[in-house]
């Protein structure tokens, strides 16, 4: 169902129904690497699936985008297969510090940056866009945390055995980026809205307080009811110095270049960059559509024309 264009190293497959409900999620782009297995690519496609499972229930159920976008992450957010919330990367000083970003389609968004003890950061970014008059938070405090009724953990729930091996080999070995395990939702309801949603524990020995493209409207997360919502998964910094997602829905409003057209051209910016990664992309009407540059990308989707996962 991927198909690489003839004239740019991207693979971009056609996602959703060209009209109703459409939930498409992604987990991380990047190399498959050196702990891939048969055992864990099937666990990863169970936990899509799972992620799938819950959002779209929602989504036939008449409930809104965003609450579909969060339920999928929720999902993905608890799997310590993906790097978001618990599995989350470590920072050089050991720590998980957490990255979340929602918005929906009318221009509303909240997000945080920083959070180490908030059991599902999607929540957290929720709240500051429900709760607050302000957009995003860095490093909020207990008191804001529980002020806004989000459930949260010591950080050692977040660290798997897994990231701290990474951390391990990171600092003793050349600390080249891995694969990107990023999660990341778009959904449009019944009533045509669409969202987006991302979460992240950002890049395995960052330096502390290091912020990517996640929580940024804009870069990588974006929704506008005019246009698209995406939520992208990558190299953050590539993804920031070209503003990804806002210049997908750009290339879309303003150059009119199909959902398709604008992903590939978005990721050959990012990749002039040096950045690779991937994006799914969600028109308020018509199909969506999943792309990535790098060698591989956990993603799915479904709608009332099928779906598909891949791990």
């Amino acid at each position: 169902m991927g198909t690489a264009s003839s004239t740019s190293p991207v693979t971009a497959i056609s996602a959703g129904s060209e009209s109703g409900i459409t939930l498409i999620i992604h987990a991380g782009a990047g190399s498959r690497g050196k702990r891939s297995t048969p055992e864990r690519i099937a666990q990863v496609e169970k936990d899509l699936n799972r992620a799938l499972d819950a959002g779209y229930a929602l989504l036939e159920a008449g409930a809104p985008a965003h609450e579909a976008v969060i339920a999928a992450i929720h999902v993905m957010e608890d799997s310590p297969e993906f790097n978001a919330g618990h599995g989350a990367a470590l920072t050089s000083d050991g720590i998980a510090q957490m990255d979340a970003c929602l918005m929906t389609g009318d221009g509303e968004v909240g997000a945080v940056t920083g959070v180490s003890t908030v059991r599902n950061p999607i929540d957290a970014a929720r709240a500051v866009k429900e709760q607050t008059k302000h957009v995003l938070f860095a490093d909020p405090t207990d008191g804001e945390i529980a002020d806004w009724g989000v459930a949260t953990e010591p950080n050692e729930y977040f660290i798997t055995e897994q990231r701290r091996q990474s951390l391990a080999e990171a600092q003793s070995g050349g600390d080249e980026w891995e694969k990107h395990g990023t999660i990341g939702a778009v959904a449009r309801d019944v009533n045509g809205d669409i969202a987006a949603g991302t979460s992240t524990g950002g890049i395995t020995n960052q330096m502390h307080g290091r912020v990517g493209d996640s929580p940024l409207p804009g870069c990588g997360t974006f929704a506008d009811q005019r246009t698209v919502a995406v939520s992208c998964t990558g190299i953050g910094e590539a993804f920031i110095k070209v503003v990804a997602a806002h210049q997908v829905s750009d290339r879309v409003r303003f150059a009119g270049e199909s959902v398709h057209d604008a992903a590939v051209a978005t990721l050959d910016e990012v990749a002039a960059h040096h950045g690779d990664g991937g994006m799914i992309v969600l028109p308020a009407r018509g199909r969506g559509v999943i792309a990535y540059n790098s060698e591989m990308m956990n993603l799915g989707y479904r709608s009332a024309d099928g779906g598909m996962v891949q791990g």
